[in-house]
C-alpha cells in the first residue's frame, strides 16, 4: 500500500475549489469549453456504436479527468493551459494505470447497477407475491432498497474522486489508489459535502437557460477538481512531502 498521505481540511473549503475551479477557468475559457465540447462530440459520436461506442466512453473517462489534473496544475504553476496537457492522460505512462482505472469505475457502476436490479425486483416481487402493494413492509423495503443503493453510490464516489489524481501525481496503483480515496473521501466529508450541494445548485441555475449555463458551469467544475486535490495530498510533488494522515 503506499504510504501517501492525505490532509483533513475545514468544510467551507469546498466553496472555495469551486471558486479556485472559476480562476483557472477565466484564465483561458475558450480552451477549458473548447475541451468539453469536444469531448461531449468524440462520446456522443462514440455512442453511436453500438455496445463498443459506449464501452470506449467509460473506460476513457478517467483518462479525461487525468488530463483535466495536469491542465489545472499547468495553470496553477503559473504556465498557459495547453491542450497538450489536457490530452496527457491518454499518452504513457500514465495511459495504461488510468485505463485500468476506468475499468474500475465501469465494473463499480455495473455492479452498483446489479445491486439496484435485485433489489427492486425483490421488493416488488415480494409485494406481488403478497398482492398488497400498500403493504408497510414493501415501503419499508423500498426505502432500505434506496438507501442501499445511494449508500453504494456515495462510496462508490468517495473510492474514485482522488483515484485519477493519485495516479497522475504519486504514481499510486489502481487498487491502492482506490482504497486512498475512499479513506481521505470519508475524513473530508464535510468539505466534499459542501462541494457537491453547492455544485448541484450551481447546475440547477444553470439550467435554466436551456442548459446553457452548463457550458460555461462544468469546465469550472472540472478545473475545481485539481484545487480540491491539492488541498487534500498536495501539489502533485513527491507523497513525502505532504503530511498528517495516512494509510498504511
Amino acid at each position: 500500500m503506499s504510504d501517501t498521505r492525505f490532509r483533513k481540511v475545514s468544510a467551507g473549503r469546498g466553496l472555495a475549489w469551486i471558486s479556485e475551479g472559476f480562476g483557472l477557468f477565466k484564465q483561458a475559457p475558450l480552451l477549458w469549453i473548447g475541451a468539453l465540447v469536444l469531448w461531449m462530440i468524440l462520446a456522443m459520436l462514440l455512442s453511436l456504436i453500438p455496445f463498443i461506442g459506449s464501452l470506449a466512453v467509460n473506460l476513457t473517462f478517467a483518462m479525461v479527468l487525468g488530463g483535466i489534473l495536469l491542465g489545472a496544475r499547468q495553470q496553477t504553476l503559473g504556465n498557459p493551459l495547453s491542450l497538450d496537457a489536457l490530452l496527457g492522460g491518454f499518452k504513457a505512462p500514465l495511459r495504461e494505470p488510468l485505463l485500468l482505472l476506468g475499468v474500475a469505475y465501469l465494473v463499480g457502476a455495473i455492479v452498483i447497477a446489479i445491486v439496484g436490479a435485485l433489489m427492486v425486483i425483490l421488493v416488488f416481487g415480494t409485494a406481488a407475491f403478497s398482492g398488497d402493494m400498500q403493504d408497510l413492509s414493501f415501503g419499508v423495503g423500498t426505502i432500505i432498497a434506496v438507501l442501499l443503493i445511494l449508500l453504494m453510490a456515495v462510496a462508490f464516489s468517495l473510492a474514485t474522486w482522488f483515484a485519477p489524481g493519485l495516479i497522475v501525481f504519486h504514481g499510486v496503483k489502481v487498487v491502492d489508489a482506490l482504497k486512498l480515496s475512499f479513506a481521505a473521501g470519508m475524513a473530508n466529508l464535510g468539505a466534499l459535502s459542501v462541494f457537491g450541494i453547492i455544485a448541484i445548485l450551481l447546475a440547477l441555475a444553470a439550467m435554466i437557460p436551456f442548459g446553457l449555463g452548463l457550458i460555461v458551469l462544468l469546465p469550472i467544475l472540472m478545473a475545481a477538481s485539481y484545487p480540491c486535490f491539492r488541498d487534500v495530498f498536495g501539489d502533485g510533488s513527491p507523497p513525502g512531502e505532504v503530511r498528517e494522515s495516512s494509510i498504511q
